[in-house]
């Protein structure tokens, strides 16, 4: 399968690999130190949790939330992603009213293969469980993908045999991809099957050219780098172009999403951070205008928005409700070109949540926040938030950029996120949630 040309450039691949000392690096650009002794360490605890479930002594719902609990503290595989966890969240939602059939399924199919043509057979079961659910589904934000089914499977077999069944990434796809090697399939059993065999090949030849034992690890973290490459080379490109319009460009971090977000984000916001930066309008005009289109990134993101915002005395821009899970956030949107600072909206914060915080409380709202919208922030404002957080009913203080604000909408659109999914990830990211921390949440691992 491997052309000779195509060996010549993953020997390249492998030797720049050795290089750079073997480092691996997160989507950041930061280093994962000793993430394979790590991963040993972390296999025989998550082995532990499999095997509890397996015995009978923890139920689908506390075997899920175990897995979560654990993977948040030792993200070392992607798990936390929507094919890893977000998947298993779905699953336990779709499967509510039948849980007995769900425990039944999992402990089938994600206990280790003895072969390649049962952990073929295994996904196949779960794919086609899965198929008709989502095909015929009137809003597939609320049932499982089966395009997920290859990752969430072969993490968990890797668990169980690491030397033995590689996990297959998106991101290894797409560095089989640059390297011309891979060939979309119809479905997720052929996926796994095509993977595993190139995989395979790969560390066959990568053995004998370095006389030493290639793992499924080795090659991964090798492709992994092709990939954040891939990535840097997309951030530079743009760089050059926009230097050439004179157009400015933020380059803080190499992180990108995998796709253009502009492709699902409608004209009426997608200028948002554009909005922000310009320096043209009135400082009225820009602020009424940012603070609409912010209510109305909330609204596609199917919250109950109340809009208030300038003209209707001291009032926050908007309230964001979700009744389902009895949650709602006060909004204020900032369109501050050179970053926002807390300065004297200390007391009008204040106002605000004193005021609306009791009504909604009232209205039987049991978990409260609140969200500054801007394109940059100047400060953590780390002193207030806690004080802020300790001392009133908000229970989350969220500082969001304008751009985190639009990844946000682009992957609910993309991957028909729910309000439920929107709102955890909201609660667990950092105070300062960024494009790169919405990229690292949903983006495909």
């Amino acid at each position: 399968m491997l052309s000779n040309q195509t060996k010549k450039q993953i020997k390249s691949l492998w030797k720049d690999y050795l290089r750079q000392g073997k480092r691996v690096l997160d989507k950041n650009g930061v280093e994962y130190e000793e993430i394979d002794q790590k991963r040993l360490v972390a296999i025989e605890d998550i082995k532990k949790i499999i095997n509890t479930f397996f015995d009978g002594e923890s139920d689908v719902y506390s075997f899920k939330t175990s897995i979560d609990s654990y993977n948040k503290r030792n993200n070392l595989w992607g798990f936390t992603a929507i094919k890893g966890q977000m998947f298993f969240n779905q699953l336990v939602r779709a499967y509510d009213e039948d849980i007995s059939t769900l425990d039944s399924l999992l402990k089938d199919v994600i206990k280790e293969p003895r072969n390649l043509k049962e952990a073929l057979s295994k996904i196949e079961k779960l794919e086609t469980e899965l198929y008709d659910s989502y095909v015929n589904a009137s809003d597939k934000r609320k049932v499982p993908k089966p395009s997920s089914v290859c990752y969430f499977l072969s993490y968990f077999w890797q668990v169980q045999d690491r030397e033995k069944w590689a996990i297959l990434y998106s991101s290894i796809i797409n560095a089989f991809s640059e390297l011309n090697i891979w060939e979309d399939k119809t479905t997720q059993k052929e996926t796994y099957e095509y993977f595993y065999v190139i995989n395979e090949e790969i560390k066959t030849f990568l053995s004998s050219e370095t006389n030493s034992k290639i793992t499924n690890w080795d090659v991964e973290h090798c492709f992994w780098n092709i990939h954040l490459n891939s990535i840097k080379e997309d951030v530079v490109k743009e760089k050059t172009v926009s230097e050439k319009v004179n157009a400015p460009v933020e380059t803080k971090t190499l992180i990108k999403a995998n796709f253009d977000i502009n492709d699902y984000l409608i004209p009426k916001v997608s200028n948002l951070v554009e909005l922000g930066e310009d320096t043209d309008k009135s400082a009225s005009e820009k602020g009424s205008l940012f603070e609409k289109k912010v209510s109305e990134v909330f609204k596609l993101l199917d919250f109950e928005v109340i809009s208030y915002g300038q003209g209707t005395g001291r009032n926050p821009d908007a309230i964001i409700k979700f009744r389902e899970e009895d949650t709602a956030f006060i909004v204020d949107a900032k369109a501050y070109s050179n970053g926002y600072n807390l300065g004297l909206d200390d007391r009008a914060i204040r106002e605000y949540i004193y005021h609306f915080c009791p009504k909604l409380i009232k209205e039987s709202y049991k978990k409260i926040g609140f969200i500054i919208v801007s394109n940059s922030f100047k400060s953590d404002f780390e002193a207030f938030i806690n004080d802020i957080t300790w001392n009133t009913d908000i229970k989350r203080f969220i500082l969001l950029t304008s751009s985190a604000l639009l990844h946000l909408l682009a992957y609910k659109t993309k991957d028909n996120l729910q309000v439920t999914q929107i709102i955890d990830s909201l609660i667990k990211l950092g105070t300062l949630i960024t494009e790169e921390e919405i990229i690292g949440e949903f983006e495909d691992v």
